[in-house]
């Protein structure tokens, strides 16, 4: 199998693995292995107590939270939440790269939002803490009525170790307070080997 068609059908399967992966409930830390290549993934869906994990900030009026044991969350009882009309906010959470995700050459990550308006740009970035710099982002137009996926894939982390960070955030200047909820913080990436 040549190298173009043997990275296209691990990229699938990432791809499948991700769309799998979100749908689980909960708080997932899981490890799967196919005979071609393996996939390590992680995904958190705030049970337990967020705030142990997730660091929430923002500027102007926005402001990072979280719903507890309400039947708000996507999955499980649990979810995140930003509210802004003028500023922004995020909550991120870190993911140890090193001892679990070998090799990072092609990873994919994911959020699942529900905007509670007709609509909004919402990020998801991923963040390398060494000099605070974006390694990769998204800003999609979400519009209302339900939790939507944001991802991006085909992600090259071969170059960092340590701690990287997945963020959400949301951004307004229009002055009507909004509330976007998240839940199911995801990370997948694939071992050729």
């Amino acid at each position: 199998m040549n190298v173009l068609s043997r990275r296209s059908k691990l990229s699938r399967m990432l791809a499948t693995l991700v769309a799998i992966m979100v749908v689980s409930a909960g708080t997932v830390v899981s490890t799967a292995t196919q005979a071609q290549a393996g996939i390590t993934s992680r995904t958190d869906g705030l049970e337990g107590i967020p705030q142990t994990r997730w660091e929430g900030g923002g500027d102007g009026d926005g402001i990072a939270g979280y719903d507890i044991n309400q039947p708000v969350a996507r999955s499980g009882v649990n979810n995140g939440w930003l509210y802004v009309g003028n500023g922004w906010a995020a909550n991120r959470i870190p993911i140890t790269l090193n001892g679990g995700f070998v090799d990072r050459y092609n990873c994919a990550v994911g959020v699942w939002v529900n905007v509670l308006y007709s609509g909004a740009f919402v990020g998801l970035q991923v963040w390398n803490p060494n000099g605070w710099h974006i390694i990769a982002e998204t800003y999609p137009w979400i519009t209302g009525g339900g939790y939507k996926q944001i991802s991006m894939s085909g992600l090259n982390l071969q170059g960092y170790s340590g701690t990287i960070y997945l963020q959400v955030i949301f951004g307004n200047s229009n002055g009507t307070k909004t509330w976007v909820r998240f839940d199911d913080m995801s990370i997948a990436c694939t071992n050729p080997y």
